[in-house]
C-alpha cells in the first residue's frame, strides 16, 4: 500500500523505512490493519508505534481526501475502513 509506504519515508529515511517493510509487510495492511498495528507496537513500543500509526492514517486519509486535518481515529482500523468505503461504497 503506496499511503503505508509513503508515511514510513516521511517518518524515517529511506533506508530505515525499507528494513521495517522487511519486517512487517505493508500488504497485510488492508487485509488485517489490526494485525500491522499490534506489528508496528510491537516493533517500536507503545509510543513509538503510536508515532508510525498516527503518520500512517494521516497519509492515508490525506490521500483519500476524508476527514478533518487532525482527526484522531479509535484504530488504524476505522481508519482503513473508512477510506475503502470512500473507494468502495455499498
Amino acid at each position: 500500500m503506496g499511503a503505508a509506504d509513503d508515511a514510513l519515508e516521511k517518518t524515517f529515511d529511506a533506508s530505515t523505512a525499507k528494513a521495517v517493510r522487511f519486517y512487517i509487510d505493508t500488504n497485510i495492511l488492508v487485509r488485517n490493519p489490526d494485525a500491522y498495528a499490534d506489528s508496528v507496537l510491537r516493533m517500536f513500543g507503545k509510543l513509538g508505534g503510536e508515532l508510525v500509526i498516527s503518520a500512517i492514517t494521516k497519509n492515508l486519509t490525506e490521500r483519500a481526501g476524508i476527514g478533518d486535518p487532525g482527526q484522531k481515529w479509535t484504530s488504524l482500523r476505522e481508519c482503513v475502513r473508512a477510506v475503502e468505503r470512500r473507494y468502495h461504497p455499498r
